[in-house]
């Protein structure tokens, strides 16, 4: 059985679409900017795209929905890597195309500095990839750790402790996933500020060559958990399917978050407010993906803005902070026969508020903690980006009972 007999192939509609959406993104984005400013820009969205590939790896790979036919195939390591190539390949290569828009969609000089042009769009191109090779490689075989997390006295021994002096739930099958995360995002972080800084005080060229190194890290990721890939493979998929929930039911599921570690909800709207936290541990990794986006925030600072533009930015990222709510009002997560089981619409908004409210202290204590390296943001910022913050999460939480509000009544 080939690799590609069971690949779902591409739709050339999607794919034309695609590209044009992505060309038109990257010419609005950067099409009259300098090449200083294009380069700053990719910097920027490289290390964004190290925390997508740092947490949503996993989610693209697994559940495998033909894992059962892989396995009945008896696909070989080279094949079975093949796949899962051509699998992330048709989710990532519009970040690639976006690359070249950025560079050489140049509408004001298109003909100026183009060997610079296609160097930058090189070796942002190896960066990811390698990024990506890195996180296939590791999230393919943490499935037998996962599983050992999870089911053995060292894990339970680790939720009780967290649960206990911290009042946090965690998942010890977790663990595993959440060191990749912070080995990937190290690795993508640090090689983008080093060839930053080799850029300013060596060359281009040196900028280039560390770009290229985290490529090299992948090739070599991928090779030494080669001969374990396939085997690595089942377990991990099979870890996954239950860790997102496709298996477990009833207690299993609950057993995850406990009402009672809720400290921060009144009692009242505790266990509304526990379901909902439940259901999105099951969509999206919140916590890895509000992470990523301080890691972003922190490489902005780093870079020594103006004060004022870096309290918009704490600003845009505590409203990105309010989609989870929209998640919640989507039909699965809140059907009818649930809301009207929850109560009045003030205990649907007030259940969506609360469940914000659990941001604002890592958002505090990261905007002091800046203000105590780079002297930025200071208090009055502060309680600027916490006040709008507050209000935000209220009138998103209206705006969605409204929205439920109606579809009730449909």
């Amino acid at each position: 059985m080939s690799h590609r007999s069971i690949r779902a192939k591409l739709s050339k509609t999607a794919v034309a679409v695609t590209a044009l959406f992505v060309i038109a993104i990257g010419l609005f984005w950067t099409g009259y900017n300098s090449l200083d400013d294009r380069i700053i820009t990719l910097r920027y969205f490289l290390i964004a795209l190290t925390g997508l590939a740092a947490f949503s790896t996993p989610y693209l790979l697994f559940p495998d929905k033909n894992g059962a036919i892989i396995q009945l195939g008896n696909l070989s390591s080279s094949d079975l890597n093949r796949y899962l190539s051509g699998k992330i390949a048709s989710y990532t290569w519009p970040v690639f195309l976006l690359f070249g828009v950025i560079f050489f969609g140049d509408l004001n000089n298109p003909a100026e500095n183009l060997f610079l042009k296609l160097l930058y769009t090189s070796g942002a191109s190896l960066l990811f990839a390698g990024l990506m090779m890195i996180s296939v490689a590791r999230y393919v075989k943490s499935g037998p750790d996962s599983q050992f997390w999870k089911e053995s006295e060292k894990g339970r021994k680790l939720r009780k402790n967290m649960a206990d002096f911290f009042k946090y739930p965690i998942d010890p099958g977790s663990v595993p996933s959440l060191i990749n995360t912070i080995l990937i995002v190290l690795a993508g972080f640090l090689a983008i500020v080093a060839g930053a800084l080799m850029e300013q005080f060596v060359s281009v060229y040196a900028e280039f060559l560390c770009m290229a190194a985290v490529f090299l890290g992948g090739v070599f990721t991928l090779r030494k958990y080669n001969p374990t890939i396939v085997r690595n493979f089942y377990s991990s998929n099979a870890f996954f399917r239950e860790f997102f929930g496709e298996s477990l039911k009833g207690e299993e599921l609950a057993a995850r978050r406990e009402v009672g570690q809720l400290w921060w909800v009144p009692a009242p709207i505790k266990m509304h407010v526990w379901q909902f936290l439940v259901q999105l541990d099951r969509k999206i990794p919140s916590g890895r993906v509000v992470a990523a986006g301080h890691v972003l925030v922190w490489f902005i600072a780093y870079q020594r803005p103006e004060p004022e533009f870096l309290t918009v930015i704490w600003l845009l990222f505590a409203l990105v902070h309010h989609l989870f709510i929209l998640l919640t009002i989507q039909p699965e997560m809140a059907p009818g026969w649930l809301l009207r089981w929850a109560g009045s619409t003030f205990i649907w908004l007030t259940t969506r508020f609360w469940m914000q409210l659990r941001w604002i202290v890592p958002l505090l204590l990261s905007m002091n903690a800046q203000l105590f390296i780079f002297g930025t943001p200071d208090f009055q910022s502060q309680s600027i980006v916490i006040s709008v913050y507050i209000a935000a999460a209220l009138i998103v939480s209206a705006a969605g009972v409204s929205v439920l509000k109606k579809e009730i009544k449909t």
